[in-house]
C-alpha cells in the first residue's frame, strides 16, 4: 500500500474508532476498527507492512486518547506480530483464519493495553470486568474481520497476480 493511501486508510479508521464506533456496543464492547484495518493489511500484504501501519495508527490513537504516546501503538504492534505469524503459516485465502487471528490480536491488544495502563497508574476497570469485555470484544473483532478483508483482497487480486502452478 502506498504511503499516502495507507495513511488515510489509518487516519480513517481512527476517526470511525473514535467517533462512531462506540455507538454500535454489543454486550459492552464494541469493535476495534484500527485493529482490524491493521490485520487485514498485515493478512493481505505482509508482516512489515503491517507492522508499520500498527504503529502509525496506534500512534493517532495514542494522540486521541487521554494519556501519554505508546501505549495503543504497544498493544497494536503485540496483535500484527502475532498476525503476521499466523498469516506467514497458513493459507491466506481461507476467512476462518483472519477471523481467529483478530480475535487472538484482540486478546493480545487488550490485555498489553490493560497492563499498561495499569503501570502507567490510568484508570483501569476490575479484572473480572475486563475479561468479559476483552472476550466480547474479541468475539466481536472476529466476526467483522471476514469485511475488512473484502476489499483489501479485491483490490490485491487486481494488483498481485496469483503466481500460476507448475
Amino acid at each position: 500500500m502506498k504511503w499516502p493511501a495507507g495513511g488515510l486508510v489509518m487516519l480513517g479508521a481512527v476517526l470511525v474508532q473514535v467517533t462512531w464506533a462506540s455507538r454500535i456496543e454489543v454486550a459492552g464492547a464494541f469493535p476495534n476498527i484500527v485493529l482490524l484495518a491493521v490485520i487485514a493489511l498485515t493478512w493481505t500484504a505482509g508482516i512489515r507492512t503491517g507492522l508499520v501501519w500498527a504503529c502509525a495508527g496506534g500512534l493517532m490513537l495514542d494522540l486521541t486518547a487521554p494519556g501519554p504516546l505508546g501505549p495503543h501503538a504497544l498493544a497494536l504492534l503485540a496483535g500484527t506480530y502475532l498476525t503476521g505469524f499466523w498469516a506467514r503459516n497458513l493459507d491466506r485465502r481461507n476467512f476462518l483464519y483472519p477471523a481467529v487471528a483478530a480475535g487472538v490480536s484482540t486478546v493480545a491488544y487488550s490485555l498489553v493495553l490493560v497492563a499498561a495502563d495499569r503501570m502507567l497508574g490510568l484508570p483501569v476497570p476490575s479484572m473480572a470486568l475486563a475479561f468479559q469485555l476483552i472476550i466480547a470484544a474479541a468475539a466481536y473483532n472476529a466476526l467483522l474481520m471476514p469485511l475488512a478483508l473484502l476489499p483489501l483482497r479485491r483490490r490485491h487480486a487486481f494488483t498481485r497476480p496469483e503466481p500460476q502452478a507448475q
